[in-house]
């Protein structure tokens, strides 16, 4: 029996809740939301649910002992970034940074966001919301034998340290990660002064940017 926290209860917090107890009828579930609407729509089953923010709930939850197996993040926000910079390094002079135009060459299709970070996919059509991350892309035929994921953490920028937490899929169009995975992150910092924090499956992924002053 696998224990999932679930941040969010939207559109994708509904489908990963469903498909998630398809796969393991005796796993737990716990549902974060800061709407209460959102909680209601969940209906009666799918575990327990919660009513907060989901960085807020992580901060104030998460720690070595946490009792979940995966971080479902269904959210619209970095969330393992957004936790960094709330929590372990709040206070710190690390501060949001642009992440290197370079990064977007990893594939076809970039976005830059409000804090300098870069959005990619390697999709430039809608992908289905229950693409099962074959090595062969089920719309174009293309191949996708090397992740993103593992295409960002081979990536080699002088001066920078690259941070990549793989969202592994648990179920149907569904990733998360461990909450070690998560903790880890936050740990050796201090060998450079320039990070880039990405969390990214096999097709797309988000980059954010942190520098201190040298």
């Amino acid at each position: 029996m696998a224990r999932y926290l679930i941040l969010g209860a939207g559109k994708f917090g509904r489908l990963a809740l469903a498909r998630l107890a398809r796969e393991d009828a005796a796993a737990d579930f716990l549902v974060v939301d800061r709407d209460p609407g959102a909680l209601a729509a969940l209906g009666a089953g799918g575990g327990s649910r919660v009513r907060a923010e989901a960085i807020a709930f992580l901060l104030s939850q998460l720690d070595a002992g946490t009792r979940w197996d995966w971080i479902i993040p269904m959210v619209p926000q970095h969330v393992a970034f957004q936790w960094l910079i709330a929590g372990p390094l709040k206070g710190s002079e690390w501060q949001p940074a642009a992440v290197p135009e370079a990064v977007g060459r990893l594939a076809p299709l970039v976005q830059r966001g409000p804090q300098g970070e870069l959005y990619l996919s390697r999709a430039r059509h809608l992908c289905p919301d229950d693409c099962a991350e074959p090595e062969v892309c089920p719309v174009t035929g293309e191949s996708r034998e090397r992740g993103l994921h593992q295409e960002l953490a081979a990536l080699d920028l002088p001066g920078y340290q690259v941070r990549v937490l793989a969202s592994r899929q648990l179920a149907p169009g569904v990733g998360g990660y461990s909450p070690g995975s998560l903790l880890a992150l936050a740990r050796d910092l201090g060998f450079y002064d320039r990070v880039l924090i990405a969390t990214a499956c096999r097709c797309h992924g988000v980059i954010h940017g942190l520098a201190r002053p040298k």
